[in-house]
């Protein structure tokens, strides 16, 4: 008799181990789910970070009517995500400007020219009528398929206003993989 009960004990207290430590696995993986998604996901909120980075370059640069991003730092821009790219423009009176994204070059890091056939997902080129005083955004999304080599790609834009063209700054995108951590666990 004294025999099964101490038996009985044994596997009560097992069952609780076993019952405590799959709960602490389960809080633990949620717990470094929840950090690490949320680190890595920053760039998640592609559009509003490149909205107040044209702000911060408008607010930089007095007197600029057109900024865009990529111009002074190479934006990385991961294969398999929409990646939003664009120009703001400032105008001091009411304007209308007409817009034009080209990519003229994309080499990996061999020197090698990469095919962007299919990645551009939204139109290049639009009309933009902006009021003083405010900024309005010319912008697209590029999306590089998993496959795509590391490397640069250059886009130059031409700005119009009024027929007479006032801008053409050159975009630098770099293409950057995810790593496997951020792939799997988010």
């Amino acid at each position: 008799m004294k025999n099964k009960k101490a038996a009985f004990e044994m596997s009560m207290t097992t069952i609780i181990v076993i019952v405590m430590a799959v709960v602490m696995l389960i809080l633990g993986l949620v717990f470094i789910r929840t950090i690490m998604c949320g680190a890595m996901n920053i760039a998640t909120t592609t559009l509003e970070g490149a909205q107040s980075e044209i702000n911060k370059l408008f607010g930089e640069e007095r007197g600029e009517e057109v900024t865009c991003i990529g111009v002074r730092t190479p934006i990385d821009i991961i294969p398999e995500n929409y990646n939003i790219i664009g120009c703001g423009f400032q105008p001091k009176v009411q304007t209308t400007y007409t817009y034009s994204f080209t990519i003229t070059s994309a080499k990996d890091i061999s020197g090698q020219n990469i095919d962007t056939t299919g990645w551009i997902t939204e139109s290049l080129t639009g009309t933009k009528s902006v009021g003083p005083g405010t900024t309005e955004y010319a912008t697209f999304a590029i999306r590089p398929p998993d496959n795509a080599p590391e490397g640069m790609i250059v886009i130059e834009v031409e700005v119009k206003k009024g027929g007479q063209t006032i801008a053409s700054p050159t975009m630098r995108l770099n293409i950057k993989r995810a790593g496997w951590l951020q792939q799997s666990v988010c």
